[in-house]
């Protein structure tokens, strides 16, 4: 999910831009890092995935939301290290308006079709180590019907935020820098129907 917040098309001319407003929960934060295209560790900003999903115009996700929202949270829980990964794998001809992907992905993304729910059960009903479940369904999406808007990857981004801090040992011990060890690292979270959402949460010590 590399975020398309705020990224509309041109009606005249088909190409997307993304309108670059980037809500206060998204701001950028010292302490939020992401590991760039060049393998570095850079300070984070909307958008996140811009040298990765590089093929395409991305906007607001939840990553930046997710990780201001830890933060705030937990003001002691140090630097916080996100791995943007999401890329485009199939040809945007695929994928053309009115053909069968195209048609088969509103259907589902926007929660008509006859399969549904059905998908949605399957993924809400996982219990796998390492993987949440986030239910997405019911946040505004763009006018193309498919990805979400500004407001709701933020809004995703909090969400994330819960299920992460509630999948971490508890009590977390890290008020004065003594423990940021955590047992899993890699969080898998599934937000249906059919988007998933891989987190790395890197502990800095």
């Amino acid at each position: 999910m590399a975020g398309r917040g705020g990224v509309v098309n041109n009606t005249k001319n088909g190409i997307a831009s993304w309108d670059g407003i980037v809500p206060v929960q998204c701001q950028p934060n010292p302490s939020i890092l992401r590991l760039s295209a060049s393998l570095t560790w850079v300070q984070a900003h909307e958008p996140l995935h811009a040298d990765i999903d590089y093929n395409k115009t991305n906007g607001v996700g939840p990553g930046m939301s997710f990780a201001n929202a830890i933060l705030t949270k937990v003001p002691n829980f140090g630097s916080i290290g996100l791995v943007p990964c999401a890329m485009g794998g199939t040809s945007i001809s695929e994928w053309a308006k009115g053909g069968f992907l195209y048609d088969q992905l509103v259907a589902l993304a926007s929660g008509e079709g006859p399969y549904v729910e059905i998908v949605r059960n399957a993924q809400l009903g996982i219990n796998l180590p390492n993987v949440q479940c986030v239910d997405a369904k019911g946040l505004p999406l763009e006018p193309d019907r498919v990805h979400l808007t500004t407001p709701a990857q933020v809004q995703l981004g909090q969400v994330l935020t819960d299920a992460f801090l509630q999948s971490l040992p508890s009590p977390i011990h890290i008020a004065n820098n003594s423990c940021r060890r955590f047992s899993n690292l890699m969080f898998h979270f599934l937000i249906g129907p059919l988007l998933r959402f891989v987190l790395f949460i890197v502990p800095f010590t």
